[in-house]
């Protein structure tokens, strides 16, 4: 069950609206991941959290809250092994580093390309962190500068993006 995020830095509000997009969304004003691959870099910054989720969370936030229908499972096709986790045994496999890229599905890339935008005008140091988190994806969390939301679309249609990654954003 991935998690992706949208940190807009120093900002103090997008104010979106549910209404405007298809998929899930939950504005907080802390920077406080669902997921805690980031926890201690985000502790250190200010600003507004964009959680993304599944367009069935749209009008029920209230459980759990994941971004898996907005993601093209075929792009990095491969079975995912669930692991039996034996709490005793430090060292069990848990099921990581099983999927490293992603790619969102088209339909989906509209909303979540407006709200970076929304984010970086908000951000009034224009800097914007997308935050992807995923229990079967690389066991360590990764930062990588992209600079552009262009750069950002030209890399996830060529290569996709890679799962567990903060990328840090500017605008102009």
């Amino acid at each position: 069950m991935p998690t992706i995020e949208i940190a807009s830095i120093n900002s103090t509000g997008l104010h979106l609206k549910q209404a405007d997009f298809d998929i899930a969304i939950i504005e907080e004003e802390k920077l406080e991941s669902h997921r805690g691959l980031f926890y201690d870099f985000l502790k250190k910054q200010n600003g507004v959290i964009v959680h993304i989720g599944n367009p069935d969370y749209k009008h029920n936030k209230g459980g759990g809250f994941f971004a898996g229908q907005l993601i093209d499972w075929d792009f990095e096709p491969g079975d995912i092994f669930i692991p039996e986790v034996d709490s005793d045994d430090s060292t069990d496999y848990r099921g990581a580093n099983q999927q490293f890229r992603f790619k969102f599905l088209d339909k989906y890339k509209t909303d979540i390309d407006k709200l970076i935008k929304i984010a970086l005008d908000s951000s009034p140091i224009k800097k914007v962190y997308l935050l992807t988190d995923y229990q079967f994806g690389p066991e360590k969390g990764n930062i990588e500068i992209i600079y552009t939301i262009r750069d950002l679309w030209t890399r996830h249609d060529n290569e996709g993006l890679k799962l567990n990654t903060m990328y840090e954003l500017y605008g102009q």
